[in-house]
């Protein structure tokens, strides 16, 4: 059975129903008017954004006006010498561009994994095994080690501690310098979407990147036509 990673001091509860976060003194209040990190919040904090999501509309005109140019331009001399493949070639093009926008979009304006920092660090465990008494200070105060071992179904795996959000990280987690959050299953930060790539948008990321490519098939399926 997985065991947590957490010890100590446990992060602020989020409600996913009515986003608040319930504090140490029953106070209610919205998750973004307590958060500590560099992100942007819209929508009363439904959407949530890098620091650097302007960078989210250049990319959507990198994919918007090549398009508009398409249609203006190569459209009219589709719609004369193919006709009905013409209209359905331009159609795709349409479509898929718009759908790419909508990703994009998914990508950047949902939480991609951030777990909530401790408001203070947490409390040293009571047992500690030699290496990490060793480790520490002697006589004066406890200080948390780097690194501890977890053992996670059986196996033994070292996490490390974050002292900005004040935890010990579960594996495959990283804190994004951007951001200043620690992100579960980190892939990086991508500057195209203003966001960090982890474990809840990297499905949307990659459909991006996928779905994407489809202007080179319909530059391929042109050049066969011509």
């Amino acid at each position: 059975m997985q065991q947590r990673v957490y010890a100590g001091v446990r992060p602020p509860q989020i409600s996913d129903s009515n986003r608040r976060i319930i504090e140490s003194d029953n106070a209610s209040k919205r998750v973004y008017e307590v958060w500590k990190g560099s992100n942007r919040f819209f929508l009363g904090g439904r959407l949530i954004f890098g620091p650097d999501v302007r960078s989210l509309f250049f990319t959507v005109g990198l994919i918007v006006i090549p398009v508009i140019l398409f249609a203006a331009f190569v459209a009219p001399q589709l719609f004369n010498e193919f006709h009905g493949v013409g209209h359905l070639v331009v159609s795709v093009a349409v479509i898929f561009a718009a759908y790419v926008v909508f990703l994009l979009f998914l990508t950047s304006g949902q939480d991609p994994g951030i777990i909530p920092r401790n408001s203070h660090p947490p409390d040293p465990e009571v047992e500690q095994d030699t290496s990490s008494v060793s480790a520490g200070n002697h006589g004066g105060p406890t200080t948390l080690p780097a690194t501890k071992d977890v053992i996670i179904n059986n196996i033994v795996i070292k996490v490390k501690y974050c002292h900005t959000c004040m935890l010990y990280r579960p594996p495959r987690c990283s804190h994004c310098s951007i951001c200043n959050n620690c992100v579960e299953r980190f892939d990086h930060h991508c500057p195209w979407v203003g966001q960090c790539i982890g474990k809840r948008n990297y499905r949307f990321f990659f459909h991006v990147r996928v779905v994407n490519n489809h202007p080179l098939c319909l530059c391929f399926f042109y050049i066969l036509l011509g």
